[in-house]
């Protein structure tokens, strides 16, 4: 069959990589090689992939199955980018990008293996009354001989917790008091909306867990001054929530750290920044805001919401046990 050229583009636009797709596939290998014990096959680069933009591998043996056009003028509907079949052939191409990035920096080399288990090589020993072979895993690099299915190791390790786009249930664990379930759904739509690249929406319902957050937080203040009691009672002005949520931060003792404090709440201003733009933008192009509206910024809002929300959790807890001292 002859595919209409608008078939075709849409298909070639559903299976290629973006920016942000090969910025999760990066996060994904270097979190792979962070717990590894031997080299790690590379189709695993590509389940992890799947599994944190909210997708999966086609059942065996299906085929990606064209819907008929609405449009006046189409035989074939455009491929929805999240279809499995279609999502599994972008996060390959994105592995492969992001594999290639780290090869180029120094940061990963080509292990020994393929997608069966990797054999063990044999030394030879000789004892009194015969000889056998002892089978040993060595995992140097591999040189030359490149296989259909290679495994990768890393060159020089990175940090370790290198931030990486979480499933949504693990982005969300030991978060449920400082988010509360109102937080917690919005940061489940906020994930969805980015699946679906509503990158706008998926900022904005981030920015309002955020601010959801800073709520649950001043509420744990223990002997709250009245004007903070009543901005809470009130449910808004988010801004002067945070300024007097943080006065309390400060004073509490032994100190959580000025860096720990300054760090969440120049966050906090961020997302309303972000949030207040998307809703009420000034003017038509403002590139600082405009670039979390983005796939990429979406993205990187998402990859680094767990750890704010986890320092967030902490700072609430600390609250409490003050409290409970008092």
């Amino acid at each position: 069959m002859d595919f209409e050229s608008a078939f075709k583009e849409a298909v070639q636009a559903a299976v290629t990589p973006s920016e942000a797709d090969i910025l999760v596939a990066r996060g994904v290998v270097l979190d792979a090689m962070d717990t590894a014990t031997e080299p790690v096959v590379s189709t695993e680069f590509v389940d992890r992939w799947l599994e944190a933009i909210g997708s999966q591998r086609p059942a065996p043996r299906t085929r990606f199955t064209a819907a008929p056009a609405t449009e006046k003028g189409r035989r074939l509907a455009d491929p929805d980018p999240m279809d499995p079949h279609m999502a599994e052939v972008r996060g390959g191409h994105a592995v492969r990008w992001a594999v290639s990035q780290l090869v180029a920096e120094g940061v990963l080399t080509q292990g020994p293996g393929n997608n069966y288990a990797i054999q063990p090589e044999r030394i030879s020993v000789d004892y009194p009354g015969g000889s056998s072979g002892v089978p040993v895993l060595v995992h140097s690099p591999l040189v030359g001989n490149p296989r259909e299915y290679q495994r990768f190791m890393p060159a020089r390790r990175e940090p370790a917790g290198s931030e990486v786009l979480l499933p949504v249930d693990e982005l969300l664990a030991g978060l449920d008091e400082i988010l509360g379930s109102r937080g917690a759904t919005m940061v489940r739509e906020s994930r969805r909306a980015l699946q679906r690249g509503l990158h706008l929406a998926s900022s904005s319902l981030l920015a309002a867990a955020s601010e959801a957050a800073w709520f649950n937080l001043a509420r744990a203040v223990p002997d709250a001054p009245r004007a903070l009691e009543k901005k809470v009672g009130e449910g808004r002005d988010a801004a002067e929530v945070i300024r007097l949520t943080e006065q309390k931060l400060r004073e509490l003792k032994p100190s959580p750290g000025s860096a720990t404090i300054t760090e969440v709440v120049t966050q906090a201003h961020m997302y309303r920044e972000v949030r207040n733009y998307a809703l009420h933008p000034v003017e038509e192009h403002d590139g600082d805001r405009e670039t979390w509206l983005t796939e990429t910024g979406a993205t990187l809002l998402a990859i680094a919401a767990r750890r704010y929300f986890v320092k967030m959790a902490e700072l609430q807890r600390r609250f409490l046990e003050d409290g409970q001292s008092k």
